[in-house]
């Protein structure tokens, strides 16, 4: 089984650990067989309340990542608090062009 080089030992240092039961399903680079990645088909959110950690200044949102092999794992995404607010405006963007085009859809009826 090959593996990447172990060019970044300190990888795994440099991750924090998982707090408040989250689940972490980190590797460093050398730990990694490159034969056997998994291949993410999405990730989606799980319909959870978001979280503020304010210990790190990050909203915590639970996701769940999907395999193409038919696994699905929970995790926390972190985000920070300016892609929060970048969030915001594009969920609401996206928002509003649905409901456009539910309109649209609804007058050609």
């Amino acid at each position: 089984m090959a593996t990447t080089p172990a060019h970044n030992s300190s990888v795994r240092e440099a991750l924090p650990p998982p707090t408040d039961g989250e689940m972490s399903h980190r590797a460093a680079a050398d730990e990694v067989a490159t034969d056997t990645l998994p291949f993410i088909s999405h990730i989606a959110p799980i319909a959870r309340d978001l979280r503020y950690d304010g210990t790190r200044d990050e909203m915590l949102m639970p996701v769940e990542v999907h395999f193409r092999g038919g696994t699905r794992l929970p995790t926390v995404m972190r985000v920070e608090p300016g892609r929060v607010e970048l969030l915001s405006i594009q969920l609401a963007q996206a928002i509003d062009r649905r409901q456009r085009g539910l309109d649209a859809g609804a007058q050609g009826l």
